[in-house]
């Protein structure tokens, strides 16, 4: 005799389920907890009012304490920084001044061999030296403060010296830039020519104008550089 099969059964569905965590609630920066006890009387309400009134004074003191001396730590630590900026554009000054001066040099030396050319142009032998070094003074420390707003805690004359200061040292910067290009291109007429008794006439004189307008910028260049040197030593005074 053959016993039947079992009827099948059927099992339920499995299903996983994934519960996110419960997000936890934002802690509020002051608790006030409602009194333990039941308050009796028009004394006990006011002296629960003056309990939680105090306690909220010293919590918000300490918290105004505690940004207050975040605030200090910011603006000592800027100007620790560009302090030391300004002692090292001031070094670096001394070495752009040398340079500069050894441009000027020189530019007059190729004013006086681009005569020579002039006069007798197959006849030249000489060289023209169109070279300049310059180190551009940094700014990070004073754009950092920015930035960061710890100019924000400063006292207002003491933004401004510095504004004043960086603003005078970024005008430095570009006029150095704007010298070191145009005195590069003074000497496009030989290269065009391929030859200083190639060159014509009115080109040549355009590049003695042009090394006499080059030295006149580095006249005012250095002048520039003169003031700015004043305000670097002033601002290390203080």
């Amino acid at each position: 005799m053959t016993t039947p099969p079992p009827n099948p059964i059927d099992l339920p569905a499995v299903v996983a389920v994934t519960a996110n965590p419960p997000a936890e609630p934002e802690k509020p920066m002051l608790d006030v907890h409602p009194p333990h006890a039941p308050v009796h009387g028009i004394k006990d309400f006011l002296l629960h009012i003056l309990t939680i009134t105090i306690g909220l004074l010293i919590a918000l003191g300490l918290e105004a304490g505690v940004e207050y001396l975040h605030h200090r730590h910011i603006v000592a630590e800027a100007r620790e920084n560009i302090r030391h900026e300004i002692e090292a554009n001031h070094e670096q000054m001394a070495k752009n001044v040398t340079s500069i001066q050894e441009d000027a040099g020189r530019i007059d030396t190729n004013i006086e061999t681009i005569r020579r050319m002039r006069a007798a142009p197959k006849d030249f032998h000489g060289h023209l030296a169109y070279t300049m070094s310059w180190s551009s003074f940094n700014d990070s420390a004073w754009r950092s403060a920015r930035d960061m707003g710890a100019l924000t805690y400063m006292p207002y004359d003491e933004v401004q010296g510095y504004s004043d200061l960086y603003g005078q040292q970024q005008i430095v910067n570009d006029a150095a830039v704007k010298l070191y290009t145009s005195q590069s291109l003074v000497v496009a007429p030989m290269i065009m020519a391929k030859g200083a008794d190639a060159i014509p006439p009115d080109l040549s004189t355009t590049m003695l104008l042009d090394t006499a307008k080059t030295a006149l910028s580095i006249e005012i260049l250095k002048q520039m550089m003169q003031s700015l040197d004043g305000s670097y030593t002033e601002a290390l005074k203080k």
